[in-house]
């Protein structure tokens, strides 16, 4: 989080952030006397400067890492449900779905198809547990469940093209072992979702582990 605060100093400096923001990076300086010193600083160059600066805008990406970071983040929503998914604490969870606002933390497996594999609870022992990501249109290819798959939709709509159904944001979607299908992202946004299947997946009849 600190790395995340740090990022706004400046801005903050310069007054062209959000209430929120000013906010998160208030409280973050307030218990930190080396942010507080650094923020401090920034202030004193501003006020040297004083008309001469330019506004600039922060980056919609460093909003929504900093507000995930703080627990403030655009699936926080969602953080219960996750925690019960992958047995962790709420806590926890609301730290996973930072995540997804890291680009660093998605690796892309199948063209317009990426994932983030992440450590569940002892419940989850022999479970995949992450997030995948589809790009509109993507499609995530035919797939045989090995073991029971649990899904919660959390951005986007996904149509499971072999039961024709479609599952949009915030709805749960069960496979049991040895069903097959294949997804399809529908919406003109990302198809985001969490997973937790038991045992992987096979696609053309080769077991795929970890896939989620």
């Amino acid at each position: 989080m600190t790395g995340n605060i740090r990022e706004l100093l400046p801005l903050h400096a310069l007054g062209l952030l959000d209430s929120d923001e000013a906010t998160a990076v208030d409280r973050a300086v307030a218990g930190d006397k080396l942010l507080a010193s650094e923020l401090a600083a920034y202030q004193q160059a501003t006020d040297a400067l004083g008309s001469s600066i330019l506004p600039v805008a922060p980056s919609p990406e460093v909003r929504n890492r900093l507000m995930a970071s703080v627990g403030g983040g655009r699936f926080e929503a969602f953080s219960a449900r996750l925690a019960a998914l992958f047995d962790v604490t709420t806590e926890r969870a609301s730290e996973l779905l930072g995540l997804i606002e890291r680009p660093a933390s998605w690796i892309p497996q199948i063209p317009g198809c990426s994932f983030v594999h992440l450590e569940g609870g002892p419940a989850t022992a022999a479970a995949d547990c992450g997030f995948v990501r589809l790009s509109p249109g993507a499609m995530f290819p035919p797939h045989t469940h090995l073991g029971e798959e649990v899904v919660t939709v959390l951005s986007g709509q996904i149509h499971d093209v072999t039961n024709d159904r479609l599952i949009g944001a915030g709805e749960d979607y069960v496979q049991i072992e040895g069903t097959m299908h294949y997804l399809v992202c529908v919406s003109n946004e990302d198809c985001i979702y969490a997973t937790r299947v038991i045992n992987g997946v096979a696609i053309g009849g080769v077991r795929a582990r970890p896939t989620y």
